[in-house]
Protein backbone atom coordinates (compact mmCIF):
# COMPACT_ATOMS: atom_id res chain seq x y z
CA UNK A 1 0.00 0.00 0.00
CA UNK A 2 1.12 3.68 -0.95
CA UNK A 3 1.83 5.58 2.03
CA UNK A 4 -1.01 8.05 3.22
CA UNK A 5 -1.24 12.03 3.45
CA UNK A 6 -1.45 13.64 -0.06
CA UNK A 7 -4.48 14.57 -1.93
CA UNK A 8 -2.69 13.60 -5.29
CA UNK A 9 -1.89 9.97 -3.95
CA UNK A 10 -4.19 7.26 -5.15
CA UNK A 11 -5.17 6.98 -1.17
CA UNK A 12 -6.33 9.53 1.23
CA UNK A 13 -6.60 9.37 4.95
CA UNK A 14 -7.74 11.04 8.12
CA UNK A 15 -5.87 11.78 10.33
CA UNK A 16 -2.60 11.64 8.78
CA UNK A 17 -1.46 9.14 11.50
CA UNK A 18 -3.96 7.07 11.16
CA UNK A 19 -2.11 3.75 11.58
CA UNK A 20 0.24 4.52 13.39
CA UNK A 21 -2.00 6.86 16.31
CA UNK A 22 -2.16 4.09 19.20
CA UNK A 23 -6.13 6.00 19.86
CA UNK A 24 -6.87 4.05 16.74
CA UNK A 25 -4.41 0.81 16.88
CA UNK A 26 -3.62 0.68 13.43
CA UNK A 27 -7.55 -0.29 12.77
CA UNK A 28 -9.41 1.95 10.14
CA UNK A 29 -11.98 1.16 7.51
CA UNK A 30 -11.14 1.83 3.56
CA UNK A 31 -13.70 3.30 1.19
CA UNK A 32 -12.16 2.29 -2.62
CA UNK A 33 -14.52 3.89 -5.60
CA UNK A 34 -15.40 1.00 -8.14
CA UNK A 35 -17.28 1.06 -11.62
CA UNK A 36 -20.14 -1.48 -11.68
CA UNK A 37 -20.88 -3.02 -15.34
CA UNK A 38 -22.31 -6.31 -16.96
CA UNK A 39 -25.22 -8.45 -15.15
CA UNK A 40 -28.38 -8.33 -14.57
CA UNK A 41 -28.31 -9.85 -11.37
CA UNK A 42 -26.45 -9.74 -8.31
CA UNK A 43 -24.08 -12.90 -9.16
CA UNK A 44 -22.87 -11.30 -12.67
CA UNK A 45 -22.43 -7.83 -11.76
CA UNK A 46 -18.81 -6.95 -12.58
CA UNK A 47 -16.76 -4.51 -10.63
CA UNK A 48 -13.15 -2.93 -11.53
CA UNK A 49 -11.37 0.31 -9.55
CA UNK A 50 -12.85 3.39 -10.84
CA UNK A 51 -10.56 6.19 -13.01
CA UNK A 52 -9.58 9.07 -11.36
CA UNK A 53 -7.00 10.25 -8.27
CA UNK A 54 -7.82 9.12 -5.12
CA UNK A 55 -9.69 5.87 -5.87
CA UNK A 56 -9.49 4.92 -2.04
CA UNK A 57 -10.33 6.69 1.63
CA UNK A 58 -9.54 5.55 4.87
CA UNK A 59 -11.27 6.69 8.35
CA UNK A 60 -10.99 4.91 11.51
CA UNK A 61 -13.54 2.83 11.81
CA UNK A 62 -16.43 4.25 13.73
CA UNK A 63 -18.01 3.13 16.39
CA UNK A 64 -21.38 1.20 16.98
CA UNK A 65 -19.42 -1.12 14.26
CA UNK A 66 -22.37 -3.32 13.44
CA UNK A 67 -23.67 -5.81 10.94
CA UNK A 68 -26.76 -7.48 10.24
CA UNK A 69 -28.67 -10.78 8.18
CA UNK A 70 -31.92 -10.19 7.11
CA UNK A 71 -33.84 -12.71 5.49
CA UNK A 72 -37.44 -12.05 4.24
CA UNK A 73 -40.45 -14.31 5.66
CA UNK A 74 -43.87 -13.11 4.28
CA UNK A 75 -47.37 -13.48 5.16
CA UNK A 76 -49.42 -15.21 2.27
CA UNK A 77 -52.81 -15.76 1.89
CA UNK A 78 -53.09 -19.78 0.23
CA UNK A 79 -56.53 -20.44 -1.68
CA UNK A 80 -58.01 -23.62 -0.99
CA UNK A 81 -57.41 -24.93 -4.46
CA UNK A 82 -53.63 -24.13 -3.88
CA UNK A 83 -53.02 -25.61 -0.54
CA UNK A 84 -55.46 -28.77 -1.54
CA UNK A 85 -53.05 -28.91 -4.72
CA UNK A 86 -50.29 -28.75 -2.63
CA UNK A 87 -50.75 -31.34 -0.24
CA UNK A 88 -50.34 -34.02 -2.98
CA UNK A 89 -52.63 -36.23 -0.14
CA UNK A 90 -55.95 -37.85 -0.34
CA UNK A 91 -58.86 -37.40 1.13
CA UNK A 92 -61.07 -34.22 1.80
CA UNK A 93 -58.74 -31.76 0.29
CA UNK A 94 -57.96 -34.11 -2.47
CA UNK A 95 -61.40 -34.31 -3.50
CA UNK A 96 -61.54 -30.26 -3.34
CA UNK A 97 -59.04 -29.95 -5.65
CA UNK A 98 -60.25 -32.38 -8.09
CA UNK A 99 -64.11 -30.54 -8.18
CA UNK A 100 -62.36 -27.14 -8.62
CA UNK A 101 -60.34 -28.19 -11.18
CA UNK A 102 -62.95 -28.96 -12.78
CA UNK A 103 -64.91 -25.53 -12.38
CA UNK A 104 -68.14 -27.57 -11.40
CA UNK A 105 -70.55 -25.73 -9.21
CA UNK A 106 -71.05 -25.83 -5.15
CA UNK A 107 -74.08 -28.21 -5.85
CA UNK A 108 -71.62 -30.55 -7.42
CA UNK A 109 -69.16 -29.73 -5.15
CA UNK A 110 -71.57 -31.30 -2.34
CA UNK A 111 -72.61 -34.14 -4.36
CA UNK A 112 -68.69 -35.33 -4.60
CA UNK A 113 -68.41 -34.58 -0.76
CA UNK A 114 -71.60 -36.73 -0.56
CA UNK A 115 -69.51 -39.51 -2.47
CA UNK A 116 -66.77 -39.21 -0.44
CA UNK A 117 -68.64 -39.49 2.89
CA UNK A 118 -70.60 -42.24 1.20
CA UNK A 119 -67.04 -44.23 0.74
CA UNK A 120 -66.51 -43.10 4.32
CA UNK A 121 -69.88 -44.66 5.10
CA UNK A 122 -69.37 -47.84 2.98
CA UNK A 123 -66.18 -48.68 4.64
CA UNK A 124 -67.74 -48.47 8.52
CA UNK A 125 -69.35 -51.19 7.77
CA UNK A 126 -71.43 -52.97 10.00
CA UNK A 127 -70.26 -51.82 13.18
CA UNK A 128 -71.71 -48.64 12.20
CA UNK A 129 -75.58 -50.09 10.87
CA UNK A 130 -75.51 -51.82 14.28
CA UNK A 131 -75.17 -48.58 16.14
CA UNK A 132 -78.26 -47.14 14.05
CA UNK A 133 -80.20 -47.03 17.19
CA UNK A 134 -77.88 -44.82 19.12
CA UNK A 135 -78.28 -41.26 16.93
CA UNK A 136 -76.36 -39.63 18.84
CA UNK A 137 -73.17 -41.87 17.84
CA UNK A 138 -74.59 -42.36 14.36
CA UNK A 139 -74.59 -39.02 14.01
CA UNK A 140 -71.11 -38.14 15.37
CA UNK A 141 -70.04 -40.84 12.72
CA UNK A 142 -71.52 -39.24 10.11
CA UNK A 143 -69.69 -36.10 10.68
CA UNK A 144 -66.47 -38.00 11.07
CA UNK A 145 -66.91 -39.71 7.89
CA UNK A 146 -68.75 -36.97 5.41
CA UNK A 147 -69.47 -33.60 7.24
CA UNK A 148 -66.30 -32.51 7.21
CA UNK A 149 -65.95 -32.82 3.67
CA UNK A 150 -69.30 -30.56 3.55
CA UNK A 151 -68.56 -28.13 5.54
CA UNK A 152 -64.34 -27.61 3.92
CA UNK A 153 -67.01 -27.17 0.81
CA UNK A 154 -68.71 -24.42 2.09
CA UNK A 155 -65.69 -22.72 3.41
CA UNK A 156 -63.71 -22.94 0.13
CA UNK A 157 -66.95 -21.36 -1.86
CA UNK A 158 -67.18 -18.49 1.02
CA UNK A 159 -63.59 -17.58 0.05
CA UNK A 160 -64.17 -17.38 -3.55
CA UNK A 161 -63.65 -13.68 -4.97
CA UNK A 162 -66.72 -11.32 -4.10
CA UNK A 163 -68.42 -14.07 -2.00
CA UNK A 164 -66.00 -13.15 0.67
CA UNK A 165 -66.53 -9.52 0.36
CA UNK A 166 -70.41 -9.91 1.07
CA UNK A 167 -69.94 -12.73 3.35
CA UNK A 168 -66.99 -9.99 5.25
CA UNK A 169 -70.06 -7.54 5.67
CA UNK A 170 -72.78 -10.05 6.88
CA UNK A 171 -70.17 -11.99 9.11
CA UNK A 172 -71.82 -10.71 12.79
CA UNK A 173 -75.40 -11.46 10.96
CA UNK A 174 -74.66 -15.16 10.16
CA UNK A 175 -71.87 -15.86 12.87
CA UNK A 176 -69.09 -17.39 11.05
CA UNK A 177 -66.65 -15.65 9.02
CA UNK A 178 -64.39 -17.71 6.54
CA UNK A 179 -61.29 -16.97 5.78
CA UNK A 180 -58.38 -18.19 3.50
CA UNK A 181 -55.59 -20.11 5.17
CA UNK A 182 -52.49 -18.54 5.67
CA UNK A 183 -48.49 -19.07 5.98
CA UNK A 184 -45.16 -17.93 6.35
CA UNK A 185 -43.13 -18.04 3.10
CA UNK A 186 -39.52 -17.23 2.53
CA UNK A 187 -38.92 -14.69 0.13
CA UNK A 188 -35.13 -14.58 -0.09
CA UNK A 189 -32.58 -12.62 1.85
CA UNK A 190 -32.22 -9.16 2.06
CA UNK A 191 -30.16 -5.76 0.92
CA UNK A 192 -28.49 -4.90 3.89
CA UNK A 193 -28.20 -1.00 4.57
CA UNK A 194 -25.53 0.68 6.58
CA UNK A 195 -25.25 4.16 8.38
CA UNK A 196 -22.07 5.67 9.25
CA UNK A 197 -20.72 8.93 10.90
CA UNK A 198 -16.92 11.13 11.34
CA UNK A 199 -16.00 13.63 13.15
CA UNK A 200 -13.14 15.22 11.48
CA UNK A 201 -11.51 17.42 13.94
CA UNK A 202 -8.04 18.73 11.58
CA UNK A 203 -5.08 19.56 14.12
CA UNK A 204 -3.07 21.47 10.93
CA UNK A 205 -3.64 22.49 7.87
CA UNK A 206 -2.57 19.94 5.80
CA UNK A 207 -5.17 17.79 7.62
CA UNK A 208 -8.08 20.14 6.71
CA UNK A 209 -6.76 19.96 3.00
CA UNK A 210 -7.40 15.80 3.94
CA UNK A 211 -10.44 16.33 5.20
CA UNK A 212 -11.69 18.51 3.09
CA UNK A 213 -10.96 16.67 0.16
CA UNK A 214 -12.21 13.40 1.69
CA UNK A 215 -15.92 15.21 1.69
CA UNK A 216 -15.50 15.88 -1.62
CA UNK A 217 -14.59 12.26 -2.82
CA UNK A 218 -17.78 10.96 -1.65
CA UNK A 219 -19.55 13.76 -2.88
CA UNK A 220 -18.45 13.77 -6.30
CA UNK A 221 -17.91 10.00 -6.49
CA UNK A 222 -21.49 9.02 -5.21
CA UNK A 223 -22.76 11.28 -7.85
CA UNK A 224 -23.83 10.70 -11.17
CA UNK A 225 -22.38 12.60 -14.40
CA UNK A 226 -25.11 14.00 -16.69
CA UNK A 227 -25.09 13.96 -20.25
CA UNK A 228 -25.32 16.88 -22.91
CA UNK A 229 -29.03 16.14 -24.21
CA UNK A 230 -31.94 18.75 -24.52
CA UNK A 231 -34.97 17.19 -23.73
CA UNK A 232 -33.95 14.08 -21.56
CA UNK A 233 -31.64 13.73 -19.14
CA UNK A 234 -29.21 10.73 -19.38
CA UNK A 235 -26.35 9.72 -16.73
CA UNK A 236 -23.82 7.87 -16.21
CA UNK A 237 -24.11 5.50 -13.13
CA UNK A 238 -22.30 6.80 -9.87
CA UNK A 239 -19.32 4.92 -8.25
CA UNK A 240 -20.15 1.95 -6.24
CA UNK A 241 -18.14 1.56 -2.94
CA UNK A 242 -16.18 -1.49 -1.95
CA UNK A 243 -15.84 -1.11 1.37
CA UNK A 244 -13.03 -3.37 4.12
CA UNK A 245 -11.87 -2.70 7.15
CA UNK A 246 -8.02 -3.13 7.99
CA UNK A 247 -5.64 -3.69 10.87
CA UNK A 248 -2.40 -2.12 10.01
CA UNK A 249 -2.21 -3.21 6.16
CA UNK A 250 -4.04 -6.55 6.21
CA UNK A 251 -7.39 -6.81 6.03
CA UNK A 252 -8.70 -8.14 9.25
CA UNK A 253 -9.81 -11.22 10.04
CA UNK A 254 -12.12 -10.33 12.63
CA UNK A 255 -14.73 -8.28 11.35
CA UNK A 256 -17.85 -9.33 9.09
CA UNK A 257 -17.25 -8.62 5.32
CA UNK A 258 -19.72 -6.33 3.30
CA UNK A 259 -19.87 -6.29 -0.33
CA UNK A 260 -19.94 -4.01 -2.95
CA UNK A 261 -22.21 -0.72 -1.53
CA UNK A 262 -23.65 1.92 -3.56
CA UNK A 263 -24.13 5.42 -1.42
CA UNK A 264 -27.29 7.00 -0.92
CA UNK A 265 -26.41 9.55 1.25
CA UNK A 266 -23.59 12.11 2.08
CA UNK A 267 -24.22 14.80 4.71
CA UNK A 268 -21.48 17.21 5.86
CA UNK A 269 -21.98 19.47 8.69
CA UNK A 270 -19.30 21.99 9.29
CA UNK A 271 -18.17 23.84 12.69
CA UNK A 272 -19.35 21.64 15.29
CA UNK A 273 -21.89 22.78 17.96
CA UNK A 274 -20.78 25.97 17.34
CA UNK A 275 -18.90 26.89 14.20
CA UNK A 276 -15.39 28.05 15.39
CA UNK A 277 -12.62 28.36 12.32
CA UNK A 278 -8.87 28.28 12.52
CA UNK A 279 -7.31 31.21 12.42
CA UNK A 280 -6.06 32.86 9.63
CA UNK A 281 -6.96 30.26 6.88
CA UNK A 282 -10.46 30.12 8.75
CA UNK A 283 -10.68 26.32 7.72
CA UNK A 284 -13.85 24.87 10.28
CA UNK A 285 -12.10 23.23 13.35
CA UNK A 286 -14.51 20.17 13.02
CA UNK A 287 -16.40 18.40 9.81
CA UNK A 288 -19.00 15.90 10.86
CA UNK A 289 -19.49 13.38 7.65
CA UNK A 290 -22.16 10.72 7.47
CA UNK A 291 -22.61 8.32 5.34
CA UNK A 292 -25.52 6.16 3.97
CA UNK A 293 -24.94 2.56 1.71
CA UNK A 294 -26.79 -0.49 0.31
CA UNK A 295 -25.01 -3.28 -0.11
CA UNK A 296 -25.66 -4.47 -4.06
CA UNK A 297 -24.97 -8.28 -3.51
CA UNK A 298 -27.10 -10.69 -1.90
CA UNK A 299 -25.91 -13.07 0.45
CA UNK A 300 -26.47 -16.60 0.59
CA UNK A 301 -25.07 -19.23 3.04
CA UNK A 302 -21.65 -19.89 0.89
CA UNK A 303 -20.50 -16.11 0.80
CA UNK A 304 -20.89 -15.92 4.73
CA UNK A 305 -19.32 -19.49 5.60
CA UNK A 306 -16.59 -18.59 3.13
CA UNK A 307 -15.74 -15.16 3.86
CA UNK A 308 -13.11 -15.46 6.26
CA UNK A 309 -11.36 -18.09 4.09
CA UNK A 310 -10.90 -15.87 1.19
CA UNK A 311 -8.90 -13.30 0.86
CA UNK A 312 -11.09 -11.43 -2.32
CA UNK A 313 -14.74 -10.95 -1.25
CA UNK A 314 -17.53 -11.35 -1.73
CA UNK A 315 -16.53 -11.96 -5.44
CA UNK A 316 -14.87 -14.98 -4.96
CA UNK A 317 -18.33 -16.45 -2.99
CA UNK A 318 -20.63 -14.73 -4.99
CA UNK A 319 -19.72 -16.17 -8.89
CA UNK A 320 -20.46 -19.67 -9.97
CA UNK A 321 -16.85 -20.24 -9.75
CA UNK A 322 -16.85 -20.18 -5.86
CA UNK A 323 -15.86 -23.15 -3.92
CA UNK A 324 -18.19 -25.47 -2.65
CA UNK A 325 -19.92 -24.95 0.89
CA UNK A 326 -18.10 -27.28 3.07
CA UNK A 327 -20.63 -29.78 5.34
CA UNK A 328 -21.36 -28.69 8.73
CA UNK A 329 -18.93 -30.23 11.66
CA UNK A 330 -21.19 -33.69 13.26
CA UNK A 331 -22.04 -32.86 16.73
CA UNK A 332 -21.58 -36.34 18.92
CA UNK A 333 -24.61 -37.26 20.23
CA UNK A 334 -24.46 -36.88 24.12
CA UNK A 335 -25.72 -40.16 25.90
Amino acid sequence: MESFGSYSSQWLAFPDDLTTNTDYAGNYIMFTAMKVSGGVDTRTLKFSRAEGHPTSVCLPIPQGLSFGYQNNWDQNEVGGGVAAMATKGAGVLNTIANVTAGGQSLTDMVKSAGTAAGSALKGAGAGLLSAAGDVGGTAGKLNAAGGGVVNEMKGFAATKPGIDNLLSAAQFSLGVRALKQTMTSYSGPGFRSFSWSFSMKPLSMTESIQAKAITQFFKTRSMPAQGDMQFTRIYNLPDVFRIQFYSGFSESPWIDKIGHCACTDVSIAYGGDRFTTFAGGHAPLQIDLNLSFKEMELLNRQAVQNEGNTGVWPEATYTKAAKPMQSPTAVPEQG
